[in-house]
């Protein structure tokens, strides 16, 4: 269409255009004038594209804590704020007394009784905290917001939080917070809402980790609602009475507007924090990582997709991230080892939040086809928001021309306005609460001045409902997708079939001829006509459209479109065939199952999203047995496929595949039976694990099988496995571990990490006999970490007759002292009479880790505790063993143990005692209840200096762990280092790469930095503005600080240097490391993390 028509059309459809709005009263909370200014100082520290200008839309106090924006056709900003983040919504990584309770949970009811549980009279003090909705206008028509009303508020529960989600269209705002997807809407049209309805309610079963929660609201091109819950999981009823029960991932629901009609579209994700369809329907997200060394992933999200996630990985049991990280599950598809999940299409950013895709106008030609995703990182330097398109490969993509596009800026949320101007909601700086907020506009000048922007903008703030079908017609090649989309829409309203089947048939604009398809589809639903108009499309010489046509007759569950979608099983296009097999799986006919099976073997296991398609369209519940006897058939593709719809249907016949000659077929039915928990299947899984050499993934899970099955059979498979030298060191000794639990077995599942309780009492005689006659060989003959594994299953299971083997590999030099060490503690325990003898021996022994465990055991049983030994250990011991008898001082009774440590103490404030032990020596005294002691301590805390944070923590300094500190490094999910340090290549990269720190910077830094965060900031990573004495002004980031100059990088300057005697004021930005470490670590935690970073360089 040409431009001048758009004006003409735009005064026909805006008869009703609310002229009368315009105006409005002033803002509630009017902004200072501080803030302005802060705001436009922050414009120069941003790396802004060339081309644009940034604009300062709105500030505190007019909006505080934006998490999501959405622009409405008005040009009015909706804003999602949280008051509840971190206070009442809590972050479980700071409660992990509380992990099980939450685990556990499988409903909302559940999070309640928990907090109730936990908090007793306390709980109430998660409510009162409001979550809100705010409407931020410029009604004055200056360029900036002179209006802030609470749009909605008094979502205040227990439940309530955080708020993720806004939404608005049409006078109608949608609001996502937990527990409720709420449609808002103002009536009066007073700026505020008058009604509230909850279209669908119970996401947000647990706390997990914040930010994990219910957003992503997007209109989608068959005209039903979109959004996303993260893995704070979910388990809801839809209003025609079907339950959804997702409590252990993140999923993508849909509906209808009106909330009817709810559906899962596609599940494992972590926390999709965004939603966006791009402008030929498919629908994309940014999943964020999990801090464990793995990746941030863009997901092309197909419908009944699982991308791999589950709750349980976050806190592994096993190792860091589980079999998240230990299979690859969130790697690209040439190394992730899942068959059953759609892998990933890149890895982009560390923090994704905002995403959006350009609808055609605002920013000129060269960005169509783009995306732009928010990282947030934390910190607003070195946050922002990427750009990148996507080219087909195959059904799929693959991600180009990816880039930095705006920088240096901590978005939370972007949208196109209907000015063509990108909004953006500016969190400013920290994770918690920053209590400040920001709207910014980005601006493409020259495209502002082309008359479709404008006209775009008149059109999209039409009554579409006033339109006429020829009118809306016309709109349907526009350039922008959203005129398109509202086209599209009211047609569909308008039951316009004839319309659009002759755009859909005949119009040369394949943009146009889709939205055309899209409108049919919405009909299809209830219209035997538009089903019969789009059938014939289905055959189309262009495959785009093609696809389209059979997607959507798909979604109607058309039955006469069966023919057209098995035909297209073998079209030359993969997207093709990958729709036709998604809408073979929603047409309810019989005959699908040859066609999705051939489709299987051509494929080839080429092409995931292809596979996906088959395997939808097979897995239903008529095919099941057709599906088991195909453990035969030639095709390992064919085979495959069977496998992963049988696990689809959580059918017991996929252990058919147990016995395939393909590795990868194994894998995937063992993956089935325990990660599905197909419970009925699970003992021909245990039988799995006598095929010697079987792969590690396959092991653990036939380990657990036997775990779980529980008889005397498994127990002595499981002891027998522990032998097999040609198994992996790991297996083994977790097979032993599971003997050693038997009689009181975790309640979470071993590979994944889920809820699984095993039901029932189980007698630990089962594990004792089947391990006993296999102790010898496992002592004596076996790895190290299976020694160590045999040795404390021996200890927890009682096994006396094991004394004299452990006396044996306590007296033999050649063993590691691990395993020796192990072996004195567990000889204790088993009150061996022979233990006399052994401390005696050990005491002596040259092995460091063997002498430590001789000496806490005398200390504990005072067994040579007199002050005169203890005393000798303190002073002519390794620091290593003054330590240990320190540690163990501090529980033992009696006075002996209280006056050695006093004297200590008075060594202590004369400066006399290795600065190594400093910790220990505090730590012990302060469990002793001796009044001299606690006088004692008392003094040395009063001389400690009150205006230094880190005077509590000098005794970290030196005497740490490396090798526990690197575990603090790369496993505590409460420090989180990975999410933004870097070792080696490994972790994320919000924050400076620690792999050569020491070489860098002292160990007082190194605590400054862990304790007080903001005191110093690496260069490179603080943000700095600085207002020199002649009135200049200069913002960018601290490269470099000497006595005398400041070195700035400055996204308008370039690299300059100021004059410190020249600067009348400098501002610096918080740094993204968080505040509050040391109230989730312990002392020897920091001790032991100082120890590692010191080893870097």
């Amino acid at each position: 269409m040409h431009p001048l028509k758009f004006i003409a059309l735009a005064a026909a459809l805006s008869a009703s255009v609310y002229a009368a709005e315009l105006g409005g009263p002033a803002a509630s909370k009017p902004a200072t004038t501080n803030a302005w200014a802060e705001a436009e100082t922050a414009i120069k520290r941003f790396r802004i594209p060339q081309g644009f200008k940034m604009e300062v839309f709105a500030v505190e106090p007019q909006l505080a804590n934006p998490v999501a924006l959405s622009v409405d056709e008005r040009g009015r900003v909706f804003v999602a704020e949280t008051h509840r983040y971190r206070t009442s919504v809590l972050d479980i990584r700071h409660y992990m007394s509380w992990y099980d309770d939450d685990l556990a949970a499988r409903t909302v009811d559940d999070r309640i009784a928990m907090v109730k549980k936990h908090m007793g009279n306390d709980a109430p003090k998660l409510i009162g905290e409001t979550e809100l909705v705010r409407l931020v206008e410029d009604t004055n028509g200056d360029g900036r917001a002179d209006s802030s009303k609470v749009f909605a508020d008094g979502f205040t529960t227990m439940l309530d939080g955080i708020a993720s989600g806004v939404l608005a269209r049409r006078d109608q705002v949608y609001f996502a917070n937990i527990p409720a997807v709420t449609l808002l809407t103002d009536k009066n049209r007073d700026g505020k809402a008058d009604a509230r309805k909850d279209l669908s309610f119970g996401y947000g079963v647990r706390f997990s980790l914040t930010g994990h929660d219910l957003h992503g609201l997007k209109f989608g091109p068959d005209g039903k609602l979109y959004f996303s819950v993260g893995d704070r999981g979910s388990h809801v009823k839809s209003k025609e009475g079907k339950t959804y029960a997702y409590p252990d991932e993140g999923v993508v629901y849909r509906c209808d507007p009106d909330g009817s009609n709810l559906e899962v579209f596609a599940t494992g994700l972590r926390n999709p924090q965004e939603l966006v369809f791009d402008e030929y329907g498919n629908l994309w997200t940014g999943d964020n990582n999990c801090d464990h060394g793995d990746s941030a992933r863009l997901v092309y999200i197909v419908e009944g997709s699982d991308t791999g996630w589950r709750v349980g990985f976050q806190f592994s049991e096993q190792n860091p991230a589980g079999i998240w990280n230990a299979e690859g599950l969130w790697k690209l598809r040439e190394q992730n080892t899942g068959e059953y999940l759609i892998p990933p299409v890149a890895h982009i950013g560390n923090g994704p939040s905002g995403f959006l895709y350009y609808p055609g106008t605002g920013f000129g030609d060269a960005y169509k086809g783009t995306f732009f995703l928010c990282d947030f990182r934390g910190q607003a330097t070195g946050s922002g928001v990427h750009s990148f398109t996507v080219t087909p490969k195959g059904a799929g993509f693959e991600m180009s021309k990816p880039n930095q596009f705006l920088w240096d800026i901590l978005l939370t949320d972007i949208d196109f306005g209907p000015d063509g101007k990108m909004y953006m909601s500016d969190w400013v700086h920290g994770w918690p609460k920053s209590e400040k907020g920001r709207i910014y506009r980005l601006v493409d000048a020259q495209a502002q001045q082309t008359g479709l922007v404008r006209d775009t903008q008149k059109i999209l703030a039409a009554d579409f409902t006033k339109a006429k079908e020829r009118d809306l017609v016309s709109l349907l090649d526009h350039p922008d997708m959203r005129v398109r989309q509202e086209a599209q829409y009211r047609l569909a309203q308008k039951k316009s079939v004839n319309a659009l089947a002759t755009v859909a048939q005949k119009n040369t604009n394949q943009l146009a001829r889709i939205h055309a398809i899209w409108g049919l589809g919405q009909l299809a639903r209830s219209s035997g006509r538009a089903v019969s108009a789009l059938v014939p499309i289905s055959n189309d010489r262009d495959a785009e459209i093609r696809a389209q046509a059979i997607k959507v007759l798909g979604d109607a569950g058309a039955k006469n479109a069966f023919e057209a979608a098995a035909r297209l099983t073998t079209d030359s296009s993969p997207r093709v065939r990958m729709f036709a097999g998604l809408a073979l799986a929603k047409i309810n006919r019989d005959q699908g199952f040859d066609a999705a099976i051939a489709m299987l073997r051509a494929n080839k296991d080429h092409d995931v999203y292809v596979r996906h398609g088959a395997v939808m369209a097979l897995a239903k519940k008529d095919y099941e047995k057709q599906l088991a006897a195909l453990t035969k058939d030639s095709s390992t593709s064919v085979r495959l496929g069977a496998t992963l719809a049988l696990r689809r249907l959580k059918s017991p016949a996929v252990a058919a595949y147990l016995n395939d000659p393909e590795p990868k077929i194994v894998l995937e039915a063992a993956r089935a039976i325990n990660d599905a928990a197909i419970d009925e299947a699970t003992p021909a899984l245990a039988k799995a694990i006598a095929k010697p050499g079987t792969a590690d993934a396959v092991a653990r899970r036939a380990i657990n099988a036997n775990f779980r099955v529980g008889s005397d059979e498994t127990a002595r498979s499981l002891a027998k496995f522990a032998t097999q030298a040609q198994s992996s060191e790991s297996a083994r000794a977790e097979a032993v571990g599971l003997l050693a639990q038997w009689s009181n077995p975790s309640k979470r599942d071993r590979v994944t990490g889920l809820w699984r309780p095993i039901e029932g009492r189980r007698d630990a005689n089962a594990a004792t006999a089947a391990l006993t006659p296999h102790l010898k060989e496992l002592l004596q003959n076996s790895p190290e970490a299976v020694r160590i594994a045999s040795i404390d299953a021996a200890e927890k299971l009682g096994i006396r007759e094991a004394g004299s083997l452990l006396g044996a590999i306590i007296a033999d030099a050649q063993a590691p002292g691990a395993v020796r060490a192990r072996a004195l503690k567990a000889l204790a325990a088993l009150k061996d009479p022979a233990l006399t003898q052994a401390l005696e021996l050990a005491s002596a022994d040259p092995n460091d880790l063997v002498r430590r465990e001789a000496q806490r055991l005398q200390i504990q049983g005072n067994r040579g505790g007199s002050p005169t030994q203890l005393v000798s250990v303190l002073e002519k011991g390794t620091i290593a063993e003054k330590q240990n008898a320190l540690m163990a001082m501090g529980s033992v009774e009696g006075s002996v143990i209280d006056e050695v440590v006093l004297q200590q103490l008075t060594k202590l404030k004369a400066g006399d005692i290795p600065k190594e032990i400093e910790l220990d020596l505090l730590e012990a005294a302060a469990q002793r209840p001796d009044a001299r002691v606690k006088r004692s301590l008392a003094e040395l805390e009063a001389a400690q200096p009150k205006d230094n944070p880190l005077a509590a923590y000098k005794a970290t300094l030196v005497g740490g762990d490396k090798e526990l500190g690197r575990k603090v490094f790369f496993e505590r999910a409460e420090a989180a280092c990975l999410r933004c340090h870097k070792v080696n290549g490994e972790g994320g990269e919000v924050g400076p790469d620690l792999t050569k720190i020491s070489a860098q910077r002292d160990r007082a830094y190194l605590l400054e930095s862990l304790i007080a965060p903001n005191a110093k900031i690496a260069p490179g990573f603080e943000s700095v503005v600085v207002t020199l004495k002649n009135g200049a002004t200069y913002a960018g980031v601290l490269k470099s600080e000497t006595d005398a100059v400041l070195e700035i990088n400055s996204p308008e300057d370039g690299l300059i240097k100021v004059n410190k005697a020249d600067v009348e004021s400098r501002e610096r930005g918080l740094s993204g490391m968080p505040e509050g470490l040391n109230l989730v670590l312990s002392k020897h935690d920091v001790r032991n993390l100082i120890e590692y970073l010191s080893t870097l360089k």
